[in-house]
């Protein structure tokens, strides 16, 4: 037995070439799969849809076929007689037609109005698939209704305490179903879960509010009190944002303000703070303010402190600047002379502009919590094996302590950090690439301590900037995951049991084949330390390995792929097959799992390489089979043969859009790495397969979260090697 030590390794380092398995001839045939049954038509499924969607066909129908009666289609109706008589507005209510919104709602002022009809598809069919029909129609004429209506008396109200814009529109009327459908769009989104709620939320509040200073319709107003409405009645279901969710909503807000500036500056704006026209700002102004953002959004998106101060700064400024001109707009007689149009139309921007910082300001001041990360990130309670006071010993004690899965060894390997966080019994090892912590496998903790564990990890590493997932995570795991997190499967590890193990029966005939040859061939078997074996030994082990990684093109896979270096670790136990001339013809290495208190209850495939050309072909096989009866003989619960990555035995019933991507890149880097002739080669030893998921809070996170896998795979590999493995991919 081993000293303590703990270890286990993910995807396995195999030294074949990836379209042959590793022992020579042919391979015998994989049985073909039972024919999935045939997709339905695009036109069955079209239909399908349509059936779910009554309310919002009828919706349809009704508007092109009122269309069509009043000619809407080919003619302006804002210019026929009958117009404002069937059109809502503050006019049509102070004459006391309110049915207006019922009639203003079926008609459109001009033909390209009628591009509605696809909004209103998108938005009401939208709600409607998700929440049904009597929702939708629900939002759809309450939205309409208290729009319409609300717009109406807000103007007329504003009108009334002496404001021009407000008096230039309590005299127009409008038609158009659009508060409606803005109150349905709201609603389904509302209906999403996080963190997609809040971003499309937020994407529609900040829309509204734009074109109600900077636009100023009566269509704008009436689309502010939809939005707005459906706000209130869903308010109950909003949870506090998440630090992430506060970072994003600062970065839209910085980024909204200075597209909303560059807008105003080449085109015309009137709202409720007045009017603009091209050239009436300082280009310099805008273009400063440009690039500040420019600098510091990316760091609000992070949680720096720094960008954070940035904004807050230039926040404040504006603050300061729009109140400044609301004061001298309502107080002309302050000026010596009329202001003016260039420098009334200033004051208008700097006014509308000023209260949207406004609402930036408060939020950085509310949401200050967030923006802690400096720039030297660093999480709390992180500790690196190569810093000082931190010794390996103290990751290996944990790990035989609390004991863990098949991956659990690699915490001790060197490219990896370490998160101690309030309780000294646990850890979590994990690397940092492309500003992203990916956690290696499970969190070493007990079974009570690990959602805690996680969860103080997933906390630490957000607020110091970080985006965070945790890779081949296992069940255990993904069953503790924070709340609104997400899990694929990304792989499939290959458990052998061993109690019992016997090499008996058809399905153990290539493997009893194995062995048989190799005693007959002259091959022996060694279960052995690589540390202990003579220098003659290890040098062919060297060889054969420097040869393997050789013909790849790229530097040495790390991350859940071990090396030399990590097989010379004590712990770790090798497996060795000698041809009688004393030739090395391949080698294992095994990393062990420990049960809590320090027991060794099972071993984990890492290397997995044999020598080019050697005289002894099935020695994958061989040794495979040799090591788990010994392992069995030494008391062994089970052997992981680790996970393929990209490679599974069955497609999931309810398998989601990404995995079929993921499916699907298996398929194009088969050629290159030959993932899934590995995962069919351990097929031989007739494992029970475990899932293996990447955990992640974020849809939008996965691009990056595959880059820095990347990185973390291949650290070493230049970028013209990356392009060139890239280019031979699927060759």
């Amino acid at each position: 037995m081993t000293d303590s030590t703990n270890t286990a390794p993910e995807a396995t380092s195999v030294a074949l070439k990836p379209d042959e398995s590793p022992e020579a001839g042919p391979r015998n045939p994989t049985p073909a799969a039972p024919a999935a049954p045939a997709a339905p038509s695009p036109a069955r499924r079209a239909f399908r849809i349509a059936g779910r969607l009554p309310f919002t066909i009828a919706l349809l129908a009704t508007l092109v076929l009122v269309g069509i009666l009043v000619g809407g289609f080919t003619s302006p109706t804002s210019e026929a007689d009958w117009y404002e008589t069937f059109a809502y507005g503050a006019p049509s209510f102070m004459d006391g037609r309110w049915w207006t919104t019922i009639t203003g709602t079926f008609l459109v002022a001009e033909p390209w109005g009628y591009l509605v009809l696809l909004l209103t598809a998108a938005g009401v069919g939208w709600l409607e698939l998700r929440r049904g029909s009597g929702r939708a129609a629900f939002y759809f004429f309450g939205g309409q209704v208290l729009a319409v209506v609300s717009a109406a008396i807000a103007i007329a109200g504003f009108a009334w305490m002496g404001s021009h814009w407000a008096e230039s529109l309590v005299t127009q009327v409008d038609v158009g179903p659009s508060g409606g459908v803005f109150a349905c769009i709201t609603a389904a989104a509302a209906s999403l879960g996080s963190p997609w709620r809040g971003r499309a939320l937020l994407v529609l509040t900040a829309f509204t509010l734009v074109s109600v200073l900077f636009l100023g319709t009566v269509a704008d107003v009436e689309h502010a009190f939809a939005v707005g409405m459906v706000l209130l009645i869903n308010a109950g279901s909003f949870t506090k944002p998440t630090v992430r969710e506060q970072r994003y909503v600062a970065f839209v807000m910085v980024v909204a303000l200075t597209v909303v500036q560059v807008i105003a500056s080449i085109a015309p704006t009137y709202g409720p703070f007045g009017m603009t026209s091209v050239g009436g700002l300082d280009m310099v102004d805008v273009l400063f303010d440009a690039i500040v953002v420019l600098v510091v959004a990316p760091g609000l998106l992070r949680g720096y402190r720094v960008a954070m101060v940035v904004t807050v700064v230039l926040a404040s400024i504006n603050v300061l600047a729009g109140a400044l001109a609301v004061f001298l707009i309502a107080h002309p007689e302050l000026y010596d002379m009329s202001p003016d149009e260039a420098g009334r139309e200033g004051l208008a921007f700097a006014a509308a502009s000023g209260f949207l910082w406004g609402v930036m300001l408060v939020w950085l001041c509310v949401c200050a919590r967030a923006f802690r990360a400096r720039l030297r990130r660093r999480l709390p309670g992180d500790k690196g094996l190569n810093r000082p006071g931190v010794r390996i010993d103290d990751v290996r004690r944990i790990v035989q302590q609390d004991g863990g899965g098949a991956l659990s060894w690699m915490a001790t390997w060197r490219d990896n950090r370490h998160f101690f966080g309030s309780d000294p019994s646990t850890v979590v090892a994990y690397q940092t690439h492309q500003g992203v912590a990916l956690v290696l496998g499970d969190p070493i903790a007990s079974p009570d301590r690990l959602a805690a564990t996680l969860t103080e990890f997933v906390d630490s590493a957000e607020r110091a900037g970080f985006t965070v997932c945790v890779f081949s995570a296992g069940q255990a795991t993904r069953d503790v995951m924070p709340a609104g997190w997400q899990a694929i499967q990304v792989a499939e590890d290959t458990i052998v049991d061993l109690p019992g193990l016997e090499f008996t029966g058809k399905k153990w005939g290539a493997v009893r084949t194995a062995i048989n040859r190799g005693s007959r061939d002259g091959v022996t078997f060694r279960l052995t330390t690589l540390a202990s074996e003579p220098r003659s030994v290890r040098a062919q082990i060297t060889e054969i390995s420097e040869q393997w990684v050789g013909d790849k093109g790229l530097p040495e896979m790390r991350f859940t792929l071990g090396s030399i270096d990590e097989a010379l670790d004590p712990a770790v136990r090798t497996a060795i097959a000698t041809a009688a001339d004393g030739t090395v013809q391949g080698f294992l290495s095994w990393l062990p799992v420990y049960a809590p208190g320090g027991r060794v209850r099972g071993w984990t495939l890492d290397l997995m390489r044999r020598r080019d050309g050697g005289s002894f072909p099935p020695v994958m096989e061989f040794l495979i089979g040799s090591s788990a009866l010994a392992f069995r003989d030494e008391g062994a619960e089970f052997l992981s043969l680790s996970g393929a990555p990209l490679a599974r035995s069955e497609d999931p019933e309810d398998e989601r859009q990404i995995e079929v991507v993921l499916d699907r890149l298996g398929g194009i880097l088969e050629p290159a790495y030959g993932f899934r002739s590995l995962h069919r080669f351990k097929q031989k030893f007739n494992p029970r397969a475990e899932p293996m998921y990447l955990l992640y809070s974020d849809g939008a996170d996965l691009a990056r979260i595959g880059i820095a896998l990347v990185r973390a795979y291949l650290p070493d590999a230049s970028v013209p090697q990356l392009v060139r493995a890239g280019l031979t991919i699927g060759k």
